[in-house]
Order: C-alpha cells, then structure tokens, then sequence
C-alpha cells in the first residue's frame, strides 16, 4: 500500500508544471505519515489488551479502575480462570496457561492486528523460570551472566521466540525495536540476495566518480528502496546519489520519499555535503521543515507497531519479509506485601490518567555517584542531556542516592541498593518515569534491595526492576534516552522499550499509556445516526479541524470503531459515513481516533454511545440495592426471551423473560467503577444496551 501510493504520487509529481511541485510534496509527507504504519502504531485505550486473573478479587478490582481510567473496550479485556499461583511460574505454565490463551482470545477476536500493548492486572506471577532456555547457551558471556529467571511481561514482549521454544531472546540486542546510534540507520539490515544487493549499492557508492556512476549507485539504492518502502534510510541514500550525479528532480523524489515514510532528522540533512545540493531545488526547504531539529547522536523515536516486525536497524518491515515482531507488555500493579496494597496500585494508575497532554516542566535527573549501579549507565548520560536539552528540558545531575533539592521531577534515573523515597523534599509530576538500576528491585520474594514500587508510591506513573541479578549490565536496562524519548511525546511504554535492548529481566510496573507530553490533535469528532436509505442506515462521523498550538499536532488519519471493532481508516474529511444493514437494533459503541501528523503518531480517542433503531426497547440495568457484599441489580428488556449481563467482557448472570433480578459478588466482578452491560435476546438477534457504570 505505501510502495503503490507514495510511486503513484512521485510519478505524477515529475510530470508536474514547478509551480505546483510545491504542494505535491507537502501532499505526498501527510500521505506517507497516514499510511506509513501509522494506523497500526501508537498507543490509546483501543490497543491495549488488559489480562485479568479471574479468581482474584485484586485482580478484578484493578482491572475495573484501569478500563474505566483509559476506556478500555470490553473486547480488549481477557479474563483467564486457570491462572498458576505464586510469584514465579514454570516457562511451560507460562506458555500454556497465560501466553497462548491470551494470543488466541486476540486472534479468536480479530483484535491481533490492533494490539499493541498487553497489561497484565495483579494477581498474576511476575517471574517466569526459564532455566530450560538458558541451558541451551552456548556463549561463555550469556552462560554466565543470562540467568534462568525472567519477567512476565518481557516473556510477552518476545512470544515470538516463547512460543517457538527459542532462548534466542537471551541475546544482548534481541530487541530490535530499541534505539541504537545514529550510524545504524545506514547498516545492513539484511541476509541472502538482498543482503549482496546492498553490498554492491554501497561499493557503487563507494567507488562512484562520474556522475554515470553515482547514477548507477542511485538506482542500485532505489530498487531496493522500492521493495522495503518503510526503510527510509535507503531512500537518504539514494537521493544523496542522484544529487551527486546532478539529478535534483530524482534526489528530490527519493528525499521526499525517505520523509514520507520516516526520516525525521533535520541537522543530518544540513550537515549533508551531498543533499545540500538540494538547497536551491524548489520543494526541499518544504520537507527540511517538517524534520526535527534533534541530535545525531542516537536514532529518534518511532511509535510501536506489533502488526510488523523489525529489522536489525531499528526499522519496521513486514514480518513475511523478515521483519522480528514483539508485542509491548508491563504489569499495572503488584499488589505484594513487598509491592503495592490494592490502593496504591489503584492510585498510581489514577496519577498517571491525569498526566496525559500536561507538557509539565519537571526537571529530568541522573544520579551521579561511585556506586557501580550508577557508574554503569553513567557514560551514556550525555547523549540523554544533550537531547532534553535541545529541548530546553530542565536537567539536574546529582551526587547522592536521592535528589536533595524541592524540585519537582518528571524524570529519574537512580543507581542505588537502597533507599528511602518517603518524607522528602523533593517531588514528582503525575506523569513522572522514575526507575532505579539494582539487581532486586522486582525480586518480590525476597526483603533484600528497595523494590520498585517505592518509586511508584513516591510519585511516579511507571517504573522497572530486575527479577534477578541483572549484574549491572547495560542492555538490560533503559539507558538515559528513555527521558529524552519520553520527553519528544511517546507513551511510557514505549519510551522504556525503545532504550533497552535486552529486556528479558525488567518488570515494568504503571500505566503503559501514560504521556504527559503527547502531542496529539485537538480536534473533534461528532457521531450520529442518519437518515435510513433504502436497506441501509448512516452512521456518521463529522469532524471538526480546532486550531492548534505547539503542543498540538494535525490530524493526519482518523480511525474508527464500532462496537469495539476497527471498521475503517480514513484520512481527515468534514464527514465520514459508515452504512450498516437498517435492521440492526440497540445501542452502538462508536470511537473515533484522532492520530497526529508527528514523527511519535499521538493518538486522542473520543467516544459516544449511538442508538439504533427504536430507543425504547434496550435493555436496562438498575441497581436495587448494596450492602457492601453484594450488589442486587434487575435486568429489562420488553419482548427478550432472555437478558444476558456481562462485566468486562464476560457473561456473569442471566436472566430469563423481560425482566429479572440478579445479585453479584466481588468475587465475581471486582470493586470500584463497576462498568456492565446488558443484551437482550430475541429469537437470534441480540439487542445490546448501553454499558452502566456503577460504583461498588
């Protein structure tokens, strides 16, 4: 799709009069930002898939907070019943009894393609014994330093190689999704014929004198461009290669192209002898505009995607072209004597929700002592500080375990044994990463070490620990670009995967959609029923371009959802209208999600709840009464044979006729923002009504 569309663009533009150039290429960004995988990246309430332990009041109790705090659809939320005990798991329970069944439940749904994030609720193991893969090394290093515990939400990360029975995520690079230096755009990413084949592009390259030559060299880069269109960094090449040989419209046809599907960064371009050859070419000051002025030091970040894989550099291919998937995952909450109570895991999560789009101007932190937990990561500290502050971020490096100012922080990088967050004078933003590098934060089982949650209780929406002796190694923890990344807009998830390269032991514990500095759009979305026409009935979608600031981006694609269920992807147009069989009735969940026209692909998700067909015959919920214990609570529907209830997802009472009463438990459905939905059934036709919220 992105090959066809941005060549069909590109053609037409060479046969364009220069006086329309202009807009064409401006045009041919916006379309590679909407198609370049944007629709299947970034992260809002739609692409996380929430686990729940079913037998866990905790559990359900967490899970009910979490879906109400960031509009979970119920499609999105799994409940497994056999769910193993304890802190640690054997890697086959893990497998068989958490992994697969959540895998098939996504497939069995049709959600694969739109799941990005997997959050685990409490009540379920945070280590998984892998002893039976790490007997498998062979590397003297791995042997000796990989050891055979694992977390549960990194096991989840690479189910590729978990369900492949592979120890091959034991690697020190397994997570290709990682950034890495700036140079690595420009690697071989390849194997076989199309590994030769950049070979021979870059000694076309090398050897190039003659404007023949560098001719040669581009076409050798355009090929294989033409068949990995999301591999922007060979488009870099072969504009660089046109431009040398004098071809400014083909150089400016490949550097637009690169732009279009990813290529973010602007001083690399200015420092470019060969593509300021371009500087006089109309058009190309139109692109430079829309890069960002960062550091070269490190690659930029990208949004996940988990509908395709990723190469050795740090790019996305389709994974039937070789491309690596992961699946980004963390655990909401460890409600542990050495974690969390219930209510401050439930707390954390309410502090991260309010973050969302706040652009706070917290100071980001680094820790600067002789510890060897904090000498480890400490070389790596300028790359972080260079960036943040080509931001105009504030920085602080500090010499103690623990910042001693009255700053308030949105970011901090410790490296301490332990030590103690509470009664200090210092604070942290909602929205705040806070994580410290130390061999036992997330080794729950043991009193040895401060475990992470104290970050969490101290004030922050995310943080990590190791399950076992990590041996301070670099990969196996995120590096000082987490806060920079963080800081350019992306989710809080991503920002912790995209700077660990070996994340096998990290539990990341919080809230993965935190993003106190997205900058997502403004706009507005209204829906409503239209006028039937014919067998068919609208549902229309109208949206509303706002004006935005420098914290907002455009809107570039629209996505939208109807009943849980991803039905279109449309660019930006005043209306947007889905024809649906007239002879559907009840009530219909419809969403709209706004993505960003900005290198992170910020997502904002607006919902409502339409009515189809007559609005008297849904199917209701009123709550009779509550001791505490139990919730009583009577179903109607006029003309049902039989009322279904369901409480995220799942059917937890029925009732037979019109009408019924039913009672329920914690146990069953959890505390807090009880959110359940009625559908009455008719002869085959189910009527769903409109999900209740009640507060239990």
């Amino acid at each position: 799709m992105l090959s066809q569309t941005l060549h069909l663009i590109a053609s037409a533009f060479r046969c364009l009069p220069s006086s329309w150039r202009l807009s064409c290429l401006l045009g041919l960004v916006l379309i590679g930002c909407l198609f370049c995988g944007s629709t299947n990246a970034g992260i809002s309430g739609e692409n996380i898939i929430v686990v729940v332990n079913a037998n866990s009041q905790d559990s359900l109790t967490l899970a009910n907070h979490y879906v109400n705090l960031r509009e979970i659809p119920p499609a999105n939320i799994v409940l497994l019943e056999d769910v193993p005990g304890g802190l640690r798991v054997s890697l086959n329970d893990f497998r068989e009894k958490i992994l697969r069944p959540v895998l098939n439940e996504l497939n069995r749904r049709k959600l694969a393609a739109n799941a990005q994030v997997i959050a685990y609720s409490a009540g379920f193991p945070t280590a998984v014994d892998i002893r039976e893969h790490t007997k498998q090394l062979t590397d003297e290093n791995q042997k000796k330093y990989q050891r055979p515990v694992a977390s549960i939400n990194s096991m989840t990360f690479f189910y590729r190689w978990v369900l492949s029975d592979s120890p091959d995520y034991l690697g020190w690079g397994s997570n290709f999704y990682a950034r890495g230096r700036f140079e690595r755009h420009f690697a071989n990413p390849f194997a076989g014929e199309t590994g030769e084949e950049f070979k021979a592009a870059e000694t076309a390259t090398n050897d190039a004198t003659t404007a023949d030559e560098w001719t040669q060299a581009a076409e050798l880069w355009s090929n294989i461009a033409d068949d990995y269109p999301t591999l922007h960094p060979l488009n870099i090449r072969a504009a660089k290669a046109f431009a040398n040989a004098g071809d400014m419209d083909a150089a400016l046809e490949r550097f637009t192209l690169a732009a279009a599907s990813g290529w973010s960064n602007r001083r690399y371009v200015k420092e470019s002898e060969s593509l300021q050859k371009l500087a006089s070419t109309e058009g190309f000051d139109a692109v430079v505009d829309q890069l960002q002025d960062v550091p070269m030091k490190n690659q930029g970040p990208v949004p996940f995607s988990a509908s395709v894989g990723w190469t050795s550099t740090g790019h996305m291919i389709p994974s039937a072209k070789g491309g690596m998937p992961y699946m980004l995952s963390c655990v909401l909450g460890v409600v542990h004597e050495r974690g969390s109570t219930l209510q401050q895991a439930i707390d954390v999560l309410k502090r991260a929700r309010r973050a969302d789009r706040s652009y706070p101007d917290g100071t980001v932190a680094f820790a600067k002592t002789s510890d060897v937990r904090v000498t480890t990561r400490e070389p790596l500290y300028a790359d972080g500080l260079a960036w943040l502050m080509s931001r105009d971020r504030d920085v602080e490096i500090f010499s103690s375990k623990l910042p001693t100012s009255n700053k308030r922080y949105i970011g901090l990088m410790l490296g301490a044994a332990s030590f103690d967050a509470k009664n200090q004078p210092w604070s942290m933003n909602p929205g705040a990463i806070a994580e410290n590098l130390t061999s036992l934060g997330a080794a729950f089982e043991t009193n040895s070490q401060t475990k992470l949650t104290e970050l969490l209780h101290a004030g922050a929406a995310i943080s990590s620990g190791a399950v076992a002796e990590p041996y301070s190694l670099i990969p196996k923890f995120p590096t000082p670009m987490m806060h920079a990344y963080y800081a350019e807009g992306v989710s809080a998830i991503e920002a912790f995967y995209l700077t660990t390269t070996s994340p096998y032991q990290l539990l990341i514990v919080g809230d993965p959609a935190c993003q106190p500095f997205a900058k997502a759009p403004i706009d507005f979305v209204r829906m409503e029923v239209g006028e039937p026409m014919g067998d068919k009935v609208p549902v229309n979608f109208f949206w509303q371009a706002l004006p935005g600031n420098e914290n907002t981006s455009p809107t570039a694609a629209i996505e939208l959802y109807l009943q849980d269920k991803r039905i279109a992807v449309s660019r930006p147009a005043k209306k947007i209208e889905v024809k649906l069989p007239k002879n559907l009735e009840g009530a219909l969940r419809c969403r709209a999600v706004l993505i960003g026209r900005h290198t992170t692909q910020p997502r904002i998700t607006i919902t409502d709840t339409l009515v189809l067909g007559n609005p008297n015959i849904l199917p209701t919920i009123d709550v009779l009464s509550t001791d505490g214990e139990t919730l009583r609570i009577k179903l109607a529907c006029p003309d049902a044979e039989r009322i279904e209830l369901k409480h995220l997802g799942r059917v937890v009472a029925e009732t037979s006729g019109t009408s019924g009463t039913v009672s329920l438990t914690p146990d069953q459905i959890g505390r807090g923002p009880i959110e359940l939905e009625a559908t009455g059934h008719i002869g085959e036709q189910g009527i769903p009504g409109k999900l209740k919220l009640i507060e239990f």
